[in-house]
């Protein structure tokens, strides 16, 4: 019997690479954190598993999410990274924009959907929750 074994795809270190790519395109300097990391004793939720996109000369993070963050407890986090004079963009999945509407509503980011297809990742248009 033959059993077929696909490999586990990271979506959301699929993504990270795609936004360190399109800043890479324009010059800008990034560097790959953990959102945990960013926020270290501001918090207390634990944001250990959600990566983030930091470009420090333009003072932007980007939150890149996949179908098992719990998009609630990112909250708090947009608040102190926007009480720190960051903007805050979350990437989300398509499919979860409307969760994200609702869990991240009056929080102080955008959000912007992502998706796949076959030919890659593509990047919606950032909204305000």
């Amino acid at each position: 019997m033959a059993l077929l074994i696909e490999p586990s795809v990271d979506v959301a270190a699929q993504v990270t690479a795609e936004v360190i790519s399109s800043y890479g395109a324009r010059r800008e300097r990034v560097q790959q954190m953990s959102l945990a990391d960013l926020v270290a004793g501001a918090v207390t939720v634990n944001l250990s598993a959600v990566t983030s996109v930091v470009a420090g000369d333009m003072r932007r993070v980007e939150i890149i999410t996949d179908d098992h963050h719990d998009l609630e407890q990112l909250a708090s986090a947009t608040w102190v990274l926007a009480g720190r004079g960051w903007d805050v963009t979350v990437l989300i999945p398509c499919n979860r924009v409307g969760d994200a509407h609702t869990s991240l509503r009056s929080a102080p980011c955008q959000l912007q959907p992502w998706w796949f297809d076959e030919h890659g990742v593509w990047f919606g248009a950032p909204e305000t929750p």
